[in-house]
């Protein structure tokens, strides 16, 4: 048949893919772990491997770009820029439309250098797909292309303008399951704490020992509480990146990636004032208002690098990252690491609350007395929402574990 129809017959694809030497990555990928090294290599399988590094190149974006689930697979291949800043030196973006919140076919998120290895891949694979279209297309493709192989049954009566639905997160582990090691999926007991300390009503199919369900708008939210958690970027930039307010933002967020788009003046300014602010703020952690609940040799290690007397020296040592200061519901935290206990929505780890011995509050706590009338109305609405609580729901051991922070405070801050 192929000879009537003037094609070349090449042989099986397994011969090919031992000629570029892609047998052994796409057997690695493809199928299930076991898959003996020395099973056949079909063109199908060549297929689904392209169309696993589609799937995986649009979960680097999305991790790092913290973008939409839609806004993701709606990127062209031209979407990545790179700009020179004269400051900050490379600053890797991303350019494509959002439409939920903010209506601009223009956005930016900023991103890291590593997801430009991403975008590179899904445009190589979309412009090999477009050559087997049906429908050619003049412009920059989707990033999210369709499968146009004419192997594939029915695909090529698809148009590489056409982008498919994004393959939903939570099935990457039945379709690729070489991708995950399963047992690092799996939910322990510190796994359960933590979520149900972040989230009191946490459905019951998270359980000890299930493999964690995983969903696109993970990566999103992760991401957020990291941000509001680390004490570094703030609201405004927040909003930027998840793209909850105009493009008018000025504040970029990224880690080494950053730029205040102010005009020069406006920029240094604001920079030297945030400075000054924090060295203040750092200055007042010396004050007799602020205890450490494990005692004030504690509390003399904190601040042992702070001058009370030499304001300069405070500006310093905030610029240099020696100290960090970051309001929380108790007080402050001076933990220079991005915390995953947050204390803003909640105090249970913060004052002791989450742990085995009654009275182990976290080590970076510096409790504030002049909080005291803020922890007041934050027991009351504890003791409220315990007695309309029943003891068997989750939220019933988070507002406990809150409470006894509460208490640890209240022992620590009392008048002697």
């Amino acid at each position: 048949m192929a000879r009537r129809a003037g094609l070349v017959f090449y042989g099986p694809f397994q011969a090919t893919a031992e000629k570029y030497k892609i047998d052994g990555v796409i057997r690695k990928w493809i199928g299930a772990p076991d898959t003996p090294t020395t099973s056949p290599v079909t063109i199908d399988s060549f297929s689904s491997y392209l169309s696993l590094i589609t799937s995986v190149g649009l979960a680097y974006i999305l991790n790092f770009s913290l973008m939409r689930r839609t806004e993701a697979g709606s990127l062209r291949t031209d979407c990545l820029r790179v700009e020179d800043d004269p400051q900050f030196g490379k600053i890797y973006l991303i350019q494509g439309a959002t439409t939920k919140t903010v209506a601009d076919d223009r956005a930016i998120w900023v991103t890291s250098p590593c997801v430009s290895a991403a975008v590179d891949a899904l445009t190589l694979i979309a412009n090999l797909r477009a050559k087997c279209a049906v429908v050619a297309f003049d412009g920059p493709l989707f990033l999210n292309c369709a499968v146009t192989e004419p192997w594939i049954g029915g695909a090529r009566a698809l148009a590489p303008t056409l982008t498919p639905h994004v393959t939903a997160y939570s099935i990457f582990t039945s379709l690729y399951p070489s991708l995950f090691d399963i047992e690092q999926l799996r939910i322990n007991q510190r796994d359960l704490e933590l979520a149900r300390l972040a989230n009191p009503t946490l459905s019951e199919k998270f359980r000890i020992g299930s493999v964690w369900p995983l969903a696109w708008h993970q990566l999103r939210r992760t991401g957020a509480v990291n941000m509001q958690a680390s004490g570094l970027v703030s609201d405004a930039s927040m909003q930027f990146q998840l793209k909850h307010s105009t493009r008018a933002m000025s504040l970029y967020y990224g880690q080494n990636y950053s730029r205040i788009k102010l005009e020069e003046s406006s920029k240094y300014l604001y920079i030297k004032t945030m400075y000054e602010t924090l060295g203040r703020e750092l200055v007042q952690l010396t004050a007799d208002r602020f205890i450490s609940p494990h005692g004030e040799r504690r509390k003399a290690e904190i601040v042992r690098l702070i001058s009370p007397d030499d304001a300069k020296q405070s500006i310093k040592l905030a610029k240099n990252g020696g100290a960090a200061c970051r309001e929380i519901l108790l007080g402050v935290c001076t933990n220079r690491e991005p915390c995953p206990y947050g204390g803003i929505d909640s105090v249970a780890h913060c004052g002791g609350g989450d742990a085995d011995k009654k009275d182990n509050p976290c080590a970076d706590v510096l409790y504030d007395k002049g909080k005291r009338a803020q922890v007041d109305r934050l027991d009351e609405i504890l003791n409220e929402r315990l007695s309309s609580t029943l003891p068997e729901n989750p939220l019933y051991a988070s507002l406990e574990a809150q409470k006894r922070s509460v208490e640890n405070y209240y022992h620590a801050t009392k008048e002697t």
